[in-house]
């Protein structure tokens, strides 16, 4: 089973997209407290909609399996479908990623430099411990709240290329490397918030965080570049599909 919450395209229909957003935060909601869905007028009278524009955004979600409407009932999600809408083994750029949520997402570079690579980065990158990189540190909003942090590097071959500031980390690795990532490597982890990092995220010092170290592959197989971001696991939630390989223990 593969369930994608939708996607909403900058040619969307600006009303469409602000009633999809609407709705998906109900959804969220109903998920998290294991609760039916409000009804249909209270939906348009919250969302600001007619009832036309409700059910074509509701029949989006019925039909990849995130809501469950039947005539005469109330509506229910099912918080499976809605976790894969979020998948480890699927890539997005963040802003993407909590636009599926139906969250209002903004970014914003916190630093870009040039230095070497910290000596950890370069071994990992099979690279000699002089090399020198751009280092970019972004930080996503949803809603208003801090969702993720990322610090992203490309090791340079030249130390005269310059970097648009909306340039994404993957466009730059395609330019500085002539090839783009194709795969990465991510392994997931926890750690706690330390001052510097608090104080980015507003949160108290000691508040746990979700984290990915990132490794970008290209077609050459060459260490394109990479990441390790701090992500608010209250507000995105990643699922991870696993094929069983049955029988286990002989049986």
């Amino acid at each position: 089973m593969t369930t994608y919450l939708p996607l909403p395209r900058p040619d969307s229909d600006p009303a469409h997209m602000r009633v999809q957003h609407g709705l998906l935060r109900f959804v969220r909601e109903a998920a998290d407290n294991r609760t039916p869905l409000p009804g249909e007028i209270e939906l348009t009278s919250r969302l600001g909609c007619t009832r036309q524009q409700l059910r074509n955004a509701m029949a989006g979600l019925e039909a990849q399996g995130v809501v469950r409407r039947r005539q005469g009932t109330v509506t229910t999600v099912d918080p499976i479908a809605l976790r894969l809408s979020v998948r480890l083994e699927e890539q997005f750029e963040h802003t993407d990623l909590l636009n599926r949520l139906g969250y209002r997402a903004e970014v914003e570079v916190l630093d870009s430099h040039r230095a070497p690579l910290h000596p950890d980065v370069a071994a990992v990158m099979e690279l000699p411990g002089t090399t020198k990189g751009i280092s970019v540190r972004k930080r996503w909003r949803a809603d208003g709240a801090v969702a993720m942090i990322a610090d992203d590097i490309v090791p340079l071959g030249a130390d005269d290329l310059t970097r648009d500031a909306d340039e994404s980390i993957f466009a730059l690795a395609a330019r500085v490397w002539g090839e783009p990532v194709i795969w990465e490597v991510s392994t997931p982890g926890i750690t706690t918030l330390d001052e510097n990092l608090a104080a980015l995220f507003e949160r108290e010092v000691g508040t746990p965080v979700m984290t990915f170290e990132i490794i970008g592959i290209g077609t050459s197989g060459r260490r394109l570049m990479h990441s390790f971001e701090y992500h608010d696991p209250d507000i995105v939630s990643y699922s991870l599909v696993r094929t069983v390989r049955p029988p286990w223990g002989g049986l």
